[in-house]
């Protein structure tokens, strides 16, 4: 009998036939000895435990090396810092071991943004050399999210076992044989928009940490399918209006000075748009949506990291201004909206910034992204997904964006 979930994701190239792989949960607990075998073979090593192949370093590299087969991050080295795998993730079973020599705060990412800080708009386990009660801030905790159902850790010098099984919607992590995170992302405001989909990095925040017998097993996946928005070498997705200049460069999409804006030819309606963004000093911008052409260009999530400002970076402008601003110029930061109906939702590298229940335009139009200054703004894989593109797309039961706040 074929199940709900594989209904849903049928059709979808997932992963090539020869290499189709189970759950856990759904095998038997006895195995012939070709089916234990044809497992084994879908568990893939991620660290060789020699060097750093299939790893990516942040942008200042050099806090983590390989040595003696463990991968470990100590002192001198860039803080914080994240070492990543070039390979994105959706559903999987990771497996690791770590050991905190003395006193330490780290972090396993997972959902990783392809640039960026240290992996906020996805979700960090967070680590610790201790068991002390510190809430979402505890060892095991969903950092800010969601604290450990039970201390499992072991001392300072013993080896750690940490197991993660992300089957959207579940995420499930053990800690040394103890269930320590049991939970269903697409019921909680704080992450069912969350990346769901990325890199799995190691977070370094200053305190020597060492890693060992990092594993992967894949699992099918069902995320419905992005529109990419950048299409390599040019812009031909997009149209330009106004006087501001826009290139295509090594996988970027940038605005140096002038005041315009670039259109992408097609409309959406009911949909999440997601990119990143990196911008210089001063630098203002920002992202249209539901534009229908000059004068009506819909409504604005402004682009400006200037603490203090009336509409800083995420504000919807003029209707909601961002609770906080919570990212910075020359630096990467995730940014996210959601449209549907009468709701816009925009959250800034995982963080839910401003949202309007109260929108009065019709939900379709294109999207704009903005320049509005002498700065220079970069735009990374811009994309978008519709809301009605499939039941594993984020909405709730009732088929409707869910609205509960943080």
């Amino acid at each position: 009998m074929v199940s709900r979930r594989q209904f849903l994701c049928k059709g979808w190239p997932l992963v090539a036939a020869s290499r189709v792989l189970v759950p856990l949960s759904r095998l038997p607990l006895i195995l012939p000895a070709s089916a234990a075998a044809a497992r084994e073979e879908t568990e893939l090593e991620l660290f060789n435990g020699r060097n750093l192949d299939g790893w990516l370093e942040s942008e200042l590299p050099g806090a983590f090396r390989a040595e003696a087969g463990e991968l470990r991050a100590a002192l001198p080295g860039p803080v914080p810092s994240l070492l990543r795998t070039a390979a994105e993730y959706e559903n999987f079973v990771l497996t690791l071991d770590y050991l905190t020599p003395g006193w330490c705060e780290a972090g396993i990412v997972l959902f990783a943004p392809p640039a960026g800080g240290v992996g906020a708009a996805g979700t960090t386990l967070h680590l610790r050399h201790n068991n002390e009660p510190e809430g979402t801030r505890s060892l095991g905790a969903l950092y800010d999210v969601n604290p450990p159902l039970r201390p499992a850790g072991r001392p300072a010098g013993e080896w750690n076992q940490l197991e993660v099984v992300s089957d959207w919607p579940h995420l499930r992590v053990r800690l040394n044989g103890q269930t320590i995170q049991d939970i269903n992302r697409e019921l909680r405001a704080d992450l069912q928009w969350r990346l769901r989909r990325g890199h799995i990095g190691l977070l370094f925040l200053g305190s020597e940490i060492r890693f060992r017998r990092l594993r992967i097993r894949e699992l099918p996946g069902c995320e419905p399918p992005w529109i990419r928005l950048d299409r390599e070498p040019d812009l031909s997705n997009w149209t330009v209006v106004g006087e501001a200049p826009w290139r295509y460069e090594q996988g970027l999409i940038i605005a140096e000075s002038g005041d315009g804006y670039l259109v992408t030819r097609d409309s959406y309606s009911g949909f999440i748009f997601e990119v990143m963004v990196r911008t210089s000093v001063r630098a203002n911008g920002g992202v249209f949506f539901r534009w229908e052409g000059r004068p009506q260009r819909g409504y604005e999530v402004q682009i400006y990291n200037l603490q203090g400002a009336t509409n800083p970076t995420g504000s919807i402008y003029g209707i909601v201004p961002a609770r906080r601003l919570n990212c910075r110029d020359g630096e990467w930061f995730y940014l996210q909206l959601v449209s549907d109906g009468a709701t816009a939702l925009v959250s800034v590298n995982g963080e839910r910034i401003a949202e309007s229940h109260e929108l009065t335009l019709p939900d379709r139009g294109h999207i704009a992204l903005q320049m509005h200054s002498a700065g220079r703004i970069e735009f990374l894989r811009p994309r978008v997904r519709l809301l009605s593109s499939g039941a594993c797309g984020g909405r709730g039961e009732s088929g409707q964006v869910t609205h509960q706040n943080r």
